[in-house]
């Protein structure tokens, strides 16, 4: 049994300790997030909360977040239409509130930091004030609570894509997670499966049009594209906003990952461990998201043992259109069903590489367990633990240095259809991450990757993902799509081994070709013929008989 890690991050040159807090002048704030061990006594976790707040506090954190369902199982109103309206700081009324909101409330008011907890509420609809009740019954739900500078609750959201969780209701009402500081900052906040959809993951930056999100989770992870950092820090990029990402720590169930991230600057700090882990970690965030000066923690990647931390597969792997990756370079096309993908591969294995890599292309539907489904368009390549399709996704049981490839060259050229709003949500009806993974279980650092877009005729754009770091060994690099129409349908099979093509009828080279100038005729070319690819692909697919 491992002993419970506590950590401190703390840079005194960047957050330093003073009585100072963040204004609205300022360009930046100070935010801590926390990775938080799941432990099962209500009283260790209060006290340890408590501890934390002050430890964050002390690195003049303006605001603190705590991950998703690691207070306990106990069952606490949140009355915020009731008692909460009049009585809102529960610290000066604790008789009328649970001791869990009278002590976080007290130490939010102690340390004057605005702290983010998550619970499980109760709301008995046979005595209640100012709350929509379908029935008159009592319901659970996920949700998370907001305490300001004094102590006062703020906001309160319940999370409306559940994990399973069913004891729990999904929120009644659609209702957005938004609060102001006295720092000039309004903040968005979801929790965990959230992040997968389009309300309130996309809906609620776009609709409100905010720059910084708080997210609480327990994720459990998923390879080759939705482990918890790699996820975190792709959305932080695709929605150019400041992420702040707590995560709950059980890596027997593949719990684990936290972060604060800048847009495209990636994160200013972030771990993924591979053992029981609480981490205090701070950073100063700027106000503009991406727009990073001075020196930052980064991603912490001191902890080379992940193999106890549990990772799950993505489902629909055997449904990829893919192609085995073979030593040496590369350059092909796959497509299916209006998405076109070009690679360009220069694949290095040594002696020491273990594991296979495929190319694969996907525009579907798949399942998150069995909770729910969700239309995926993606480019991307991938490991394998071996030649065969079911061995995709997945490590081998002990890690060993220098098993996994490297990329001499390696470049994705995507054509995808256009994100459009939804004017009734005023959200995209499409989201594209860039995700990549290595054997720390963290996504490429943002220098290590360059991405392009382009737009064409407003109806396709044309991604170019490329790997700038030759000497990272990696899990995957791709383009992930979520493509919300298709959400709730079934899920798109497997291909049959008979029938899957492991040849590539377009493009295909074995020998490197000249780099053509970015601007020049040659890629442009190029974009126009992948534009065409697709448009033709998707006039086939629409196109009556």
């Amino acid at each position: 049994m491992y002993n419970t890690i506590i950590y401190l991050v703390g840079f005194l040159c960047l957050v330093g300790h003073s009585d100072q807090r963040s204004t609205p002048t300022d360009d930046s704030y100070v935010a801590a997030v926390i990775e938080y061990q799941v432990l099962s006594d209500i009283n260790t976790n209060l006290n340890n909360y408590i501890r934390l707040i002050k430890e964050a506090a002390d690195q003049d954190a303006d605001i603190v977040v705590f991950p998703e369902m690691t207070l306990g199982s106990r069952r606490v109103p949140v009355p915020i239409h009731d008692a909460l309206k009049d009585h809102p700081i529960p610290a000066e009324n604790p008789g009328i509130y649970d001791e869990v909101l009278v002590k976080i409330s007290t130490a939010a008011k102690e340390n004057a930091v605005y702290v983010v907890i998550n619970l499980q509420e109760v709301m008995d609809c046979e005595n209640v004030t100012g709350e929509y009740c379908p029935e008159k019954k009592e319901y659970l739900f996920n949700t998370n609570v907001v305490f300001d500078r004094a102590g006062a609750v703020i906001d309160r959201y319940r999370k409306i894509n559940l994990f399973g969780e069913f004891t729990r209701t999904p929120a009644l009402t659609p209702d957005l997670g938004v609060f102001t500081t006295d720092f000039g900052v309004t903040f968005g906040h979801f929790i965990c499966f959230d992040l997968m959809f389009q309300v309130p993951a996309v809906q609620i930056v776009q609709k409100n049009n905010l720059t910084d999100i708080i997210f609480t989770t327990m994720w459990f992870s998923e390879m080759p594209y939705l482990t918890a950092v790699e996820i975190q820090q792709a959305y932080a990029y695709a929605m150019n906003v400041n992420f702040l990402a707590s995560g709950a720590n059980n890596v027997r169930v593949g719990s684990a990952g936290s972060g604060i991230f800048s847009g495209k600057a990636g994160a200013l700090v972030s771990i993924m461990p591979g053992v029981p882990t609480t981490k205090v970690m701070v950073a100063r965030v700027p106000k503009v998201p991406g727009q990073v000066t001075g020196t930052y923690p980064g991603p912490i990647d001191d902890d080379v043992n992940h193999d106890n931390l549990v990772l799950k597969a993505d489902p629909s792997l055997p449904s990829h259109t893919s192609r085995l990756l073979v030593p040496g370079y590369q350059d092909f096309i796959l497509s299916e069903d209006g998405v076109v993908c070009r690679f360009k591969v220069n694949l290095k294995q040594t002696e020491n590489t273990l594991y296979r890599y495929r190319a694969g292309v996907f525009s579907g539907v798949r399942t998150f367990d069995n909770v729910a489904s969700g239309g995926a368009r993606l480019c991307s390549i991938y490991a394998c633990t071996g030649a065969e399709v079911d061995t995709c996704g997945k490590r081998f049981e002990q890690y060993q240095p220098k098993s996994v490839a490297t990329f001499d060259e390696l470049s994705i050229y995507a054509t995808l259809q256009t994100p459009q709003t939804v004017e009734s949500l005023q959200a995209h009806d499409i989201v594209y991450y860039p995700v990549s993974l290595k054997p720390s279980i963290l996504p490429l650092n943002s220098n290590d990757f360059a991405l392009e877009i382009q737009t064409m005729l407003g109806t396709v754009d044309l991604y170019n993902y490329t790997l700038l770091n030759n000497n990272v060994g990696l899990y995957s690099f791709g383009i992930y799509g979520r493509v919300f129409a298709d959400d709730g349908k079934e899920p798109t099979p497997p291909i049959i081994e008979e029938e899957r093509e492991e040849t590539t009828p377009a493009l295909v080279t074995t020998e490197p070709t000249p780099e053509p100038v970015p601007d020049s005729s040659v890629t442009i070319c190029l974009s126009l013929i992948l534009a065409v690819l697709s448009l033709t692909l998707v006039l086939m697919e629409i196109t009556p008989c």
